[in-house]
């Protein structure tokens, strides 16, 4: 009876392999989401406490400030600028990694502990991006872990029970930041509310390829009311099914948030404690408001995708 290759798979991985080879390829696939808009977009600075404290103030409503010839000066109620505060949250991400490990060949890595440490920092970029949009502000205690306020809980907010996200209701909450001296450039949106924008019929900017002409259907660039709208999906943004109340989207003047580091992040060698190599990554950071009205929130709406 001839050799027969097919008894190679069996019914179970190498099973009556025999003398034939692995074939291995050389690269690990990964397509777990890894994108972070608003992390990447947003300044950086240097912070120096986990409790951070910065001034706001405004100025009164303009009148019209007519007074009589010869008119002797009076005392005026003065307002003082307002104290803000931001926390520090600290972000770790723990890894061991045995000396055998270490020793064997790998596919698609020269090292399982660089490996696991440029995973890692992928892990924790992605948790900073989701606590820069939903991080819910917490003191913390020696038992109870500090948060960040992001910016679903920081900004100015619109609640909605329901309503459907139109062009009209859209513009409307972008409109209210007239009231403030500030420049909103920037959407952050889930998938269901970026295709409503989508949907939207007027005022907006498709790219178009200049080889062939072809028009591409997503719109990254919104012209509202208000000004020119950078639009930028965000996974980490508050999502609900289609035609059911849920989602959220953050409409935001770039110029009044920032990044705020007390350590960056940053690779920790542990102590040896047996036949194994022991690390982490550390850094804290939280999110800098310097006006809580530097920015609006819409919460709660349905999204109205166009079929």
């Amino acid at each position: 009876m001839p050799l027969l290759t097919f008894d190679e798979l069996g019914s179970g991985v190498q099973k009556s392999a025999g003398s034939i080879r692995e074939d291995l390829l050389d690269f690990i696939e990964n397509i777990s989401p890894q994108d972070t808009p608003l992390y990447n977009n947003l300044g950086q600075i240097k912070v120096n406490a986990g409790f951070t404290e910065y001034l706001e103030d405004s100025l009164r409503a303009a009148t019209e400030n007519a007074f009589v010839e010869g008119a002797a000066a009076t005392d005026q109620t003065l307002a003082t600028p307002a104290r803000r505060a931001s926390i520090v949250q600290i972000f770790q991400s723990h890894y061991h990694v045995s000396k055998r490990q270490q020793a064997v060949r790998h596919a698609g890595m020269s090292s399982m502990l660089g490996y696991q440490a440029v995973k890692n920092a992928k892990i924790l970029k992605t948790d900073i991006e989701l606590s820069l949009h939903r991080g819910t502000a917490t003191s913390g205690t020696t038992s109870v872990a500090p948060k960040l306020a992001g910016l679903l809980n920081a900004v100015t907010s619109t609640a909605s029970s329901g309503t459907t996200l139109t062009e009209r209701v859209f513009n409307d909450i972008v409109t209210s930041l007239y009231n403030f001296n500030v420049n909103p450039r920037e959407v952050y949106a889930n998938m269901p509310v970026k295709r409503t924008i989508n949907g939207f019929t007027s005022s907006v900017t498709r790219y178009i390829a200049a080889g062939d002409r072809r028009q591409i259907n997503p719109i990254e660039v919104y012209e509202s009311e208000q000004g020119i709208l950078a639009l930028f999906k965000s996974r980490y943004q508050l999502s609900a099914a289609p035609s059911t109340q849920g989602n959220s989207f953050v409409v935001i003047d770039p110029d009044y948030f920032q990044v705020g580091w007390l350590r960056p992040l940053q690779e920790y060698t542990l102590g040896l404690d047996g036949d194994r190599d022991r690390r982490y990554l550390c850094g804290e950071a939280t999110l800098i408001v310097r006006s809580a009205n530097g920015g609006v929130a819409g919460l709660g709406y349905v999204s109205n995708i166009v079929a």
